[in-house]
C-alpha cells in the first residue's frame, strides 16, 4: 500500500517496502501528476511481489520503482572539466613519486604548450581527433632555439595529454576516454650514426658546416676504452666538486644512465659481489625494477676512495651535501665546466659514456643479449647505430658462411 503526502508545495510517496518505510520525492505540485506517479508505484511494488520485478540490492528503492526499474540512482550530471582544470588537477593529485621528477618537469612543458594552443578553457570532452591533430600541425610549425621541433617532442606531447585525460577518466573526473585517433607527424629524421673522434673530424675538416650540422655529429661521438679513460682522467684533475669523478667513473665502466645514478645508493655497490645494483624506471611503469652489472677493477677503486673520503655521508651515492640528490643542473655545469678549454668540450653529455660503453662491448664481440641486459633495455635503431662501427665483425660472419 502507497500513499501521497504534500511536504510545503510539493508531494511525496510514501510506502512500506521489506519492513522499512521508503520515501519517492516526486518533486512536484500537480496532484495529478502525483496521482499517476503513485499508481505506477503500485503497479511496480505489485510486480515485485509476485517475482517479475527485483529490486537491485542497493539501490534507491523509491526511484527504481518510479522509474519502472530504469533507474537505480539518481542521475549525476558531470560538471564540462576544462583542460587547464584537467592540468591542474593531475598536478595536485598525481600519485607522489610515481613517476621521476625529471618525468614530471617534462609533462609540465607538454602541458603547458597543449593548453597555449588549444585554449586552457575548452572543454575537455569537446576536444575532438581534429583538435589533436590541430595541435600536432601547430606544434610541428613551431621552433626551439631557431630549429624547427623534432617530431618526438610533439609526440610526446600528445602521450603526455593522453595519459592524463586517461589517468582522469579512471579517477572519474572525465566522463569518456582519449580519443582513438591517428595523427599525422612530420618525416622524423633518424638519430645520426655513432662515430669516432677522428671520424668526425675529418668531416669538420671538409669545411663548411653550420653548427647545426657539428652539434649533430658531436651528438653521436663513441669513445673507444682509451678516449673514455682520458676523459675521465681529464675532469679527476680539472673538477673541484668530489662527486663528479667517480659519478663519471660509475657512467662510463656500468652504462647506467644518469637517472639511474641520482637514484643510487651507497649500499648499491657491493664490493664483495663486485656488482652494481642500478634502480630502474624505464621498464616498467608501474614498480621499480633492477638490473645489476659487474665492477670493474677502476669502478671497486674509484667507489672505495670515494666512500672513504669524499662523500658527504648519508644514504646517497652521489652526493654534494649529505643525502641530497644531485640535480641536472648541477651534474651539466660541473661536466662543462670540467671539461671547457679541452679537445673534450666537444661532448654534449653523459650519453657518451653510455652509448660507448656498448659500443665497446659490441667490438669485443660481446653477445647482443648481454649487452641488452647490461644496457637495461637497447632498441633495434640503436644497436644499429653503433654496431655500423665494426664492419669487420659482419664480414667476417659472411665470409664464415659463404666462404671468402
Amino acid at each position: 500500500m502507497a500513499w501521497l503526502e504534500r511536504r510545503g508545495k510539493r508531494f511525496r510517496v510514501v510506502f512500506r517496502f521489506q519492513d522499512q518505510r521508503i520515501f519517492a520525492i516526486l518533486k512536484t505540485a500537480d496532484i495529478k501528476e502525483a496521482e499517476a506517479c503513485l499508481g505506477r508505484i503500485e503497479e511496480n511494488l505489485r510486480l515485485v511481489e509476485r517475482g517479475r520485478l527485483t529490486v537491485p540490492d542497493g539501490a534507491d528503492v523509491g526511484l527504481f520503482l518510479l522509474t519502472d526499474g530504469k533507474l537505480q540512482k539518481p542521475v549525476e550530471l558531470v560538471r564540462p572539466v576544462r583542460l587547464s582544470e584537467l592540468f591542474s588537477l593531475y598536478k595536485a593529485e598525481f600519485t607522489a613519486g610515481a613517476k621521476e621528477a625529471i618525468t614530471r618537469k617534462m609533462e609540465d612543458v607538454h602541458m603547458n604548450h597543449v593548453a597555449r594552443i588549444l585554449g586552457g578553457d575548452t572543454v575537455v570532452g569537446g576536444i575532438t581527433a581534429a583538435s589533436i591533430q590541430k595541435f600536432v600541425d601547430t606544434r610541428s610549425g613551431e621552433k626551439h632555439r631557431g630549429e624547427p621541433l623534432k617530431p618526438t617532442t610533439v609526440k610526446k606531447a600528445v602521450a603526455t595529454l593522453r595519459f592524463v585525460w586517461n589517468w582522469a577518466h579512471r579517477q572519474g573526473r572525465v566522463s569518456i576516454r582519449f580519443p582513438a585517433v591517428d595523427l599525422v607527424f612530420p618525416k622524423e629524421k633518424h638519430a645520426e650514426p655513432f662515430r669516432t673522434y677522428d671520424q668526425i673530424q675529418a668531416i669538420l675538416a671538409r669545411g663548411e658546416l653550420d653548427p647545426k650540422r657539428i652539434r649533430e655529429l658531436w651528438d653521436g661521438l663513441f669513445l673507444d676504452p682509451a678516449q673514455v679513460s682520458e676523459v675521465l682522467v681529464h675532469v679527476q684533475k680539472k673538477s673541484n666538486a668530489r662527486w663528479l669523478y667517480p659519478f663519471l667513473v660509475a657512467a662510463a665502466y656500468t652504462g647506467a644512465r644518469r637517472s639511474e645514478l641520482f637514484r643510487a645508493r651507497v649500499e648499491d655497490f657491493d664490493f664483495d659481489a663486485k656488482q652494481v645494483l642500478l634502480r630502474e624506471k624505464k621498464r616498467s611503469r608501474d614498480r621499480e625494477t633492477f638490473r645489476t652489472v659487474d665492477m670493474t677493477p677502476r669502478v671497486e677503486a674509484t667507489m672505495r676512495a670515494y666512500f672513504k673520503d669524499g662523500h658527504p655521508g648519508g644514504t646517497t651515492a652521489f652526493a654534494s651535501e649529505t643525502s641530497r640528490t644531485l640535480t641536472d643542473g648541477q651534474t651539466w655545469k660541473a661536466f662543462r665546466t670540467a671539461v671547457k678549454g679541452s679537445k673534450w668540450h666537444v661532448l654534449r653529455g653523459y650519453h657518451a659514456f653510455r652509448h660507448s660503453f656498448a659500443s665497446n662491448l659490441a667490438a669485443a664481440g660481446v653477445d647482443q643479449r648481454i649487452i641488452d641486459e647490461l644496457m637495461g633495455h637497447t632498441t633495434v635503431e640503436m644497436q644499429k647505430r653503433y654496431r655500423h662501427l665494426f664492419p669487420d665483425q659482419r664480414r667476417t660472419a659472411m665470409f664464415s658462411v659463404f666462404g671468402g
